[in-house]
Parts: C-alpha cells; structure tokens; sequence
C-alpha cells in the first residue's frame, strides 16, 4: 500500500458475507470466453448485497492501486479511472499513525481500457505488478485464480502491518480492477467469498459502451 489503505475491525463475517455464496469453500470457475465485444464507457457506483457503496471522497485514498498495464489500448473517453467504497452495517476503524480512521468492508478500483485481449494473461501481470512486488504487503499461501465466461480473477491473502487482508485482481475484455476486502473480526476474508463479492463488483459496476 501507499500511504493509509488497510482496515481491521470486529464485525461478524456472516452479516458483511452474507447472501453472496457463503459456505462455498472453493471458488469455482468457468472457461473463459472469447472476446464479445463489449466495451465501457465509464464505472459507477456498484450495488453489492449488504452493503452500501459510493464513489471514493476525500483525500485518503483506501485499497490496492492497481498497475495500470501500459500495452493496453487506451480507454476513449473521460473517467477511464474511479475509485469506490462499500460499508456494511457495521464499522471498521483503525488506529494508524497515531490517529483513528472509520475504513470501508470493500474498496473498489475500475481501469477501462479500450480492450484487453487477454484477460488472464493482464490479470497475472497486473497482480505480479501490483500485489506480489508491493514491499509494503506480506502474501499469505497461495493465490488462486478462478476464470467466468467473461473475466479472469485472482485474489490473494497478504498482511500489511498487521492487518489481515484478501486482494482480488481482476480482468475482462474491457476493463481492470482490483478490490481490497477489509478484515472482519481480525482475520481474513476467505477467497472464495472475495470472489463472489468481486464478481458482483464486476457485473453491477461498470456501463456498457452503446453498440
């Protein structure tokens, strides 16, 4: 991380997890299709189950900064870069440099680009890049990378101080991002709910570009 960008908190895992697959204890995956076509025109603020979101305020900037991959074809268009939050209904908070901060369950980060011909090949560079080279993140096991009909996902377990987090990088055929899950009770969020969470993040935050 870079600067102020981890939470820990006591909140119950079943009320920020539930109704996105809890109980699954291996995410699944499917093949990876081909490219469709579909582009974006911008993110917005996602709905997540639970939760709610709203795009980033402020000047402290939560979650991952995911590495943008400089061989993608340009997004065209304003706002190719957003930030966004989500809470759940209860609070995290974290004593940090000597002050107290209220930090969000999620934070969301939505790269466009103009296309991403291999999502799963950009997703390993972009986690290499982003997660496994950041000095400031401790990795945890091992990632896993499950894929959907339209978007590569690999999340990963790592502490930063002392904070027990789970990190998803993601990839479709248009856009790229990452999502910082924030830990409930002081342990990590599992994997494979992180994956559910990141496929709703996927599905409900960004907008079709008009064919």
């Amino acid at each position: 991380m870079r600067g102020l960008k981890g939470a820990a908190g006591a909140v119950g895992l079943a009320l920020m997890l539930a109704g996105c697959g809890g109980g699954a204890s291996e995410p699944t995956s499917e093949t990876l299709g081909k490219d469709t076509g579909i582009r974006y025109d911008k993110s917005q603020v996602p709905t997540v189950r639970n939760m709610t979101c709203d795009r980033k305020r402020g000047s402290i900037r939560f979650g991952l900064n995911a590495h943008k991959d400089d061989s993608l074809p340009e997004h065209k268009g304003e706002n190719d870069s957003e930030d966004y939050v989500c809470h759940g209904p209860d609070r995290i908070s974290l004593a940090v440099g000597g002050r107290t901060v209220t930090a969000p369950h999620i934070a969301a980060e939505y790269d466009l680009y103009g296309a991403v011909p291999d999502p799963l090949k950009t997703v390993k560079t972009v986690y290499g890049k982003s997660l496994a080279e950041d000095d400031e993140r401790t990795l945890v096991g091992e990632a896993e990378t499950v894929t959907t009909k339209t978007a590569a996902i690999t999340c990963q377990k790592n502490v930063w101080e002392t904070f027990p987090m789970t990190t998803c990088l993601w990839a479709n055929h248009g856009a790229v991002g990452a999502v910082d899950f924030f830990p409930p009770a002081g342990r990590h969020p599992e994997i494979a709910e992180a994956v559910a969470r990141t496929k709703e993040l996927i599905e409900t935050g960004l907008v079709e570009s008009p064919r």
